[in-house]
């Protein structure tokens, strides 16, 4: 294995640091690391900035990647070892000029950690690249677009874009050698704004939301349908149609019903969904039936246990009717097989353990089956790609390559079936780059098979559709002649819910 050398910042050594040092080690491969000052130290408005979110917040006492390493960790990392021959060399300082003959991370094109935040601060994330800047020219390791599950918050939004660098670093040591392709230029994304305008919106935006969530619930999600018509489904036109009559499933406001997934049988259609119980805060299975004027019926609970159940990939296989719900907190995948359809399901296997699987979707391409979905890979489940084969869609499942297929939180995370539009073969995402459930991508999947392979161009984006009264949506299903989307809706509507039919 190729030896690394890891340059850390002595004035900031942080716990991913140490963690990462550690990681590599662990894997069989020898490493030094070289302690280095920095750039220079923060400033009084990134200080105040750190000081609004522990106090406004309350996050200071939770375990973070981006906490002071301890001291006894830090006296343990392999340091004053010699340069060795045909080492890699990676800068982690944070400095905005990297030491000559090293590899370093980029911001949107840009190095240092001045980058980083100001970019963060923007409440977005960037665009990361493990870049070698002598290069002419430049080549970049590998690219990355990291989910921030708490975009108001700049400590936990440098501790996602800390995990997918050290996520990088080992994807591009698991090649032999490296990999390097030409880097990305500089994206022009917006101008950040500066530390404090952020701290005085976060203390704005954190009135804003404790008010807003004394009377709503910004995270109430509700499916809804509409037959298709002549324009044809959204997965094959990348827009919603104008116009659109969307129909809603009532709910009592002590639950949401989400994840959608139409199945059609003898004629009739069913549409199996999530059921999320405020009380429990656990997620179950049920199922309803739309008939062919679109009218629902009664929604009834299919499986319930002490796990939160999403995500009911409803599928076909030998004669058999087969259901392949996320059990990411369990971290197993669960396949479950109808006993009497469409209400009753038992346990035939566990397709995987040991692994936080989100979203597991299949389709079947080039005589072998394929199993997409987000995995955790110590960060967020919005933003790793990990491609499965196997020879059924009963598995068993093998993963393509040693890491993520793809980290991208714009298009990485499935939202609903794969299927086939023109000979192109295209799966809805989620984009998480606003939030979860912020908006959906179409994509054209464009290669799958081997290690690196995996390749998709984003054809469409889309927010929630017009007048839903919707502020994001993160599902997209066709199934029965009509069209399943869920959307983020406030529990608490104006008037009638049913008038927004």
């Amino acid at each position: 294995m190729r030896p690394v050398r890891l340059l850390l910042p002595q004035d900031g050594l942080r716990r991913w640091h140490v963690a990462l040092a550690d990681r590599l080690a662990r894997d069989g491969r020898t490493v030094a690391v070289d302690l280095a000052h920095a750039g220079p130290p923060t400033t009084p408005g990134l200080a105040l900035v750190e000081t609004l979110e522990r106090t406004l917040l309350r996050r200071g006492s939770r375990p973070c990647p981006l906490d002071a390493a301890d001291a006894a960790d830090a006296a343990d990392l392999p340091t004053g070892r010699p340069a060795q021959e045909g080492e890699l060399v990676v800068d982690l300082t944070g400095a905005p000029s990297p030491r000559a003959g090293a590899l370093a991370p980029t911001f949107d094109g840009l190095f240092g950690d001045d980058a980083r935040d100001a970019i963060l601060l923007d409440g977005r994330a960037p665009w990361l690249e493990l870049v070698d800047p002598a290069a002419a020219p430049p080549l970049s390791f590998g690219r990355a677009l990291p989910a921030v599950d708490r975009p108001w918050t700049l400590r936990f939004g440098r501790a996602a874009v800390a995990t997918r660098i050290a996520t990088l670093i080992e994807a591009a040591l698991s090649r032999t050698p490296p990999i390097p392709f030409r880097a990305s230029a500089p994206a022009a994304r917006g101008r950040a704004r500066g530390p404090s305008g952020f701290a005085r919106d976060l203390l704005a935006d954190g009135i804003r939301r404790r008010l807003t969530r004394l009377v709503v619930d910004d995270h109430h999600w509700r499916i809804g349908w509409r037959a298709v018509g002549p324009g044809g489904s959204t997965l094959a036109s990348g827009r919603w149609p104008a116009g659109a009559r969307w129909r809603w499933l009532m709910d009592d406001r002590r639950r949401y019903y989400a994840d959608p997934f139409p199945f059609e049988r003898d004629g009739r259609t069913f549409a199996f969904c999530e059921d999320y119980r405020y009380a429990t805060g656990l997620g179950a299975l049920c199922v309803f039936e739309v008939d062919s004027a679109g009218a629902p019926g009664p929604v009834r609970t299919i499986l319930e246990e002490n796990v939160h159940f999403s995500y009911p990939f409803v599928f076909e296989h030998a004669g058999e009717t087969w259901m392949m719900p996320e059990t990411s907190g369990a971290r197993e995948l669960r396949l479950y097989r109808a006993t009497r359809f469409p209400d009753r399901w038992t346990l035939d296997r566990t397709l995987m353990s040991g692994i936080s699987v989100s979203d597991a979707t299949i389709i079947e391409d080039g005589g072998r089956h394929w199993l997409l979905a987000t995995t955790d890979e110590g960060g967020s489940s919005w933003d790793c790609l990990s491609v499965f084969s196997g020879p059924g869609p009963l598995g068993p499942w093998t993963r393509e390559g040693d890491g993520p297929a793809l980290i991208d939180a714009s298009s990485a995370r499935p939202a609903g079936r794969m299927s086939r539009v023109g000979g192109e073969l295209r799966r809805p995402v989620q984009d998480c780059t606003t939030g979860y459930g912020g908006g959906l991508a179409i994509c054209r999947i464009d290669a799958l098979g081997g290690p690196g392979a995996f390749a998709q161009t984003v054809l469409s984006r889309l927010e929630a559709p017009a007048g839903a009264g919707a502020h994001g949506v993160h599902t997209l299903n066709l199934g029965g002649g009509f069209e399943f989307i869920d959307a983020l809706i406030p529990r608490r509507w104006r008037g009638d819910p049913e008038r927004q039919r």
